[in-house]
Formats: C-alpha cells, sequence, structure tokens
C-alpha cells in the first residue's frame, strides 16, 4: 500500500516555505521541526508529500473513528452536494431534523432534544450558555487538567494549564475546578476503595463553599482524556448524580471525544449507567468527513426552551452536508457492530502494552476503556517519578535532546508511527480509528516498543532509588 503521490524536494522545501510565511502556528514554536505535509489517507494510513506512510494510532485528532476513505460516508456527502449543500439555520432542513431524531433515539435516558454547530468547542458553550438560561445560575465546575474546547468559555472551563497560563487572556471567574479521580496519582493521598471516593465528596463540598444557589452545572468528560485517559472507579459517576441531583446542579458530559463507539459502548457514560442532563458530540459523530457538533438535552431542558427560546445560534448550526455525513456514519456504527468490536480490538491492544510494560520499566500505567488508552510514562516505576524532568519549559521542553516524551514521539514518527501525547507529562495517547486491525496493531507496538527501549537507552531510564 505505497502512496502514488510523492512530490520533488525542491517542492516540498517551497511549500514548507509558504507554509512558514503565511501560517500561524499552532501551540509552542519548535524551530526546524517539520510536520508531515499530508497529501493521502487511507484507513489507518497517511502518506507525507515525500511519500512516506504512518500509521496513525490517534485517528488524526482522535475524531476519523471509521478511518480515512470510507465510501458509505463518502457517497452521502457526494449526494447531499448535489442536492442541498447549504441553508440558513432559520430554516429546516430533512438531514438535520432526521439527524436530531436519530440522536434521541441512540442517546441514553431521555436525552431527547439536539441543538447543532459546527465544532466541540461550539457544543461546549453552548452547553454552558443553556446550563446558566436555565438555571439562572453561572458558575460551572470542571475538572483540573481537562480541555473542551480553545474559546473563552471553553478554556476557562477546562483545567489545563497549558490553556490557561497566559496573563493577558480572560479567564472567567465563574469557572471552578476539582481533581479528576485519578487512583494513579490520587490529589489526596489515598488509596481505592479505602478513600471512601474522597474525589466525589470533594464535588459536594466545592458546591456547597461555592454555594448551591449560584453553582450551574458540574461539567466533565466521562474519562478524562486530557489528564490521560482517567477511568474513575465504578462508584464515582452514580454518587457525582445523585450530588447534582441533590445540589440542583446539572451534569454535563462532554462526550466529544469519548462519544460514539470509542470506549467500547456507544456513548461513555453507558459504562456507569449515568444519564447527563446535556450531553455534547463532535469527532465521531461525523468520523471527522465534515465538521459538526451537537448538543443534546434532557427533556425537563428541552420544555423550558421551548417556552422560552434559546437566544444563541450558528452561521454553520446543522447545514445539511454536515447532517447527511453524521448519518451515514452513525448507520455505519450499527450496521457494522462498531462499539462491540472496539471493546474486542481495545483488549487486544491492553493486552499487548502490557506485555511491553513487563519489558520496559519507564511504563508506569495502563488505562482506559476500548480504544481510548492512556500509558503514562515514569521515570521510576516505584516512585512514579515523573520522566519530563522539573522545570523543563519552552524551548527545551519541545527539545528531543532534553524531553524523553519529544525524543520518544519523534522516534516513532521516523519509523512511521503516529502516537498522541501530553506536552510537559508523561502521557501517551493511543486511540487509533475503531476500523483498524490486529495485524496493524501489532506493527503498532513493535514500533512504539522498539522507541520506548532506545529513549530509555538514551536518557539512561528507569532511574534506580
Amino acid at each position: 500500500m505505497e502512496s502514488p503521490i510523492s512530490l520533488s524536494e525542491e517542492k516540498v522545501k517551497s511549500i514548507y516555505a509558504d507554509a512558514k510565511a503565511y501560517l500561524i502556528g499552532r501551540w509552542e514554536p519548535r524551530p526546524g521541526y517539520e510536520e508531515p505535509i499530508v497529501l493521502r489517507a487511507e484507513g489507518a494510513y497517511f502518506w507525507d508529500a515525500r511519500g512516506k506512510r504512518y500509521l496513525d494510532f490517534i485517528s488524526q485528532l482522535y475524531n476519523v473513528h471509521l478511518g480515512m476513505g470510507n465510501k458509505k460516508v463518502i457517497e452521502a456527502v457526494k449526494k447531499q452536494l448535489d442536492e442541498l449543500v447549504y441553508v440558513s439555520p432559520s430554516y429546516l432542513t430533512l438531514p438535520k431534523i432526521e439527524l436530531a431524531k436519530r440522536l434521541a433515539k441512540i442517546t441514553p435516558g431521555d436525552l431527547c432534544k439536539s441543538f447543532f454547530g459546527s465544532s466541540g468547542a461550539e457544543a461546549n458553550e453552548t452547553a454552558i450558555k443553556l446550563a446558566q438560561l436555565y438555571t439562572g445560575k453561572k458558575k460551572i465546575i470542571g475538572f483540573w487538567d481537562a480541555y473542551h474546547g480553545s474559546t473563552y468559555a471553553t478554556v476557562s472551563a477546562g483545567g489545563s494549564a497549558r490553556n490557561r497560563n497566559f496573563p493577558s487572556l480572560s479567564i472567567f471567574e465563574e469557572f471552578k475546578h476539582i481533581p479528576s479521580p485519578d487512583c494513579y496519582r490520587c490529589p489526596f493521598g489515598k488509596q481505592y476503595p479505602e478513600c471512601d471516593l474522597t474525589c466525589a465528596h470533594f464535588l459536594q463540598y466545592t458546591i456547597e463553599k461555592e454555594g448551591e444557589k449560584s453553582v450551574a452545572a458540574f461539567m466533565a468528560e466521562p474519562i478524562n482524556s486530557w489528564a490521560g485517559q482517567i477511568v474513575p472507579p465504578k462508584e464515582y459517576w452514580p454518587m457525582v448524580r445523585r450530588i447534582c441531583d441533590e445540589k440542583g446542579v446539572l451534569l454535563i458530559f462532554d462526550e466529544v471525544m469519548t462519544g460514539f463507539a470509542r470506549t467500547g459502548k456507544m456513548f461513555a457514560c453507558e459504562h456507569w449507567n449515568v444519564v447527563p442532563d446535556i450531553e455534547t458530540y463532535a469527532k465521531g459523530i461525523t468520523s471527522a468527513y465534515v465538521p459538526l457538533g451537537a448538543t443534546i438535552v434532557n427533556k425537563k431542558m428541552a420544555d423550558y426552551f421551548d417556552e422560552k427560546g434559546l437566544p444563541h445560534s450558528y452561521t454553520y448550526s446543522g447545514p445539511p452536508l454536515a447532517c447527511a455525513a453524521a448519518l451515514a456514519t452513525i448507520d455505519y456504527y450499527l450496521e457494522e457492530n462498531l462499539a462491540e468490536r472496539t471493546a474486542k480490538m481495545g483488549g487486544y491492544l491492553m493486552e499487548g502494552l502490557r506485555e511491553i510494560q513487563d519489558r520496559c520499566g519507564t511504563i508506569g500505567d495502563i488505562r482506559g476503556k476500548g480504544l481510548f488508552i492512556g500509558v503514562e510514562l515514569v521515570a521510576n516505576r516505584e516512585t512514579k517519578e515523573k520522566i519530563v524532568p522539573a522545570g523543563l519549559a519552552p524551548p527545551d521542553s519541545n527539545n528531543p535532546e532534553k524531553n524523553p516524551m519529544v525524543n520518544l514521539t519523534d522516534t516513532c514518527r521516523q519509523k512511521g508511527l503516529i502516537i498522541g501525547s501530553s506536552p510537559g507529562t508523561g502521557i501517551l495517547r493511543m486511540m487509533p480509528c475503531l476500523t483498524i486491525e490486529k495485524e496493524q496493531i501489532d506493527v503498532g507496538l513493535k514500533t512504539l516498543e522498539e522507541a520506548v527501549q532506545a529513549m530509555e537507552k538514551k536518557f539512561e531510564l528507569p532511574k534506580k532509588k
């Protein structure tokens, strides 16, 4: 499976020069680094402008659930292009109505009415506004080390220091935070189950201290991705649901990453049989073929906004092209039983990672559900010393000669494997497309182990006590 397209080195250099001249870069600058110029993709692979093939273990930005080139979705988009590409959100379209109806049927509990945007950030912005308008309260509580988007409200709701630590940016004071239920690095210094779920009780404490009459909602991913695929204890979400009900606080689940078969269930909240008041989607809803975000609410909230109206809209609020892509994508999930397949393939990937853990001393923890997996590397497995040296800041934090994690991801990329990482942490993310084959997982695991062993040798890891 080789790329039929590759460009001359002169052309490649010209493209990189144009990118540097005309594009604003993302995140921290990294002088000398050249990200791939992608020309083609198929299934779990993509090819760059030099013809190099990569096995994608993070499905681009954790969103190409069906892999590249799915004919069912592509044909649905082509058909919709011929029929109706766009209308104002002031009008109704058949794809928009049908998608809202489909979501009401496949989502848990009494989630029943949807509002559409074009991204996960827009879906979460909508959820925040809905919660504040419905309750008449302003404060939103979320997790530290969480990510809900890059707009001002979603940056404020997320507790990621990487997005917040800029003195010139506005961070809204109405957004408060509590620790994630991280049993590997418990912020309370306790052990499960003897801890009696202090992390969940801390939400109740925070609501009471902030003032029950001021807190509109608790907003979180069912599995906190930014913190490294933190899977909470089985009692955590049922307890949080009870606390929210008792305190008159809405529960918002951000399922932008975890939704649509990614965790081995159609929606991650189903692992705990907990139904939120509001749930948000993007990424897997169309498998990234056309941008779309969605926010769905329960019956009580739907009735309220039917009467009051919602002072909120986007230019691209459920355009027919995106809705047609979503309908075809959802059909594929159901017809191919991808949630069940994902659970099996995730188990296979987990097993392979644990075998590598037995042979590599820097792998401290492996966690996740389905094909939503986090691997935490450490300098010392017994003490859980962090693998990224303390105080490492840009440009050193982006230097593969000084940062073991950058060295690891660079080595994998050079070997043709794309893996995800959280800057400044020892977290690796494994989220390949849900259609990945066992043989591809085997290749990825072999490459990953070689890269980890090379990194351990270079940095003389793991450290001894």
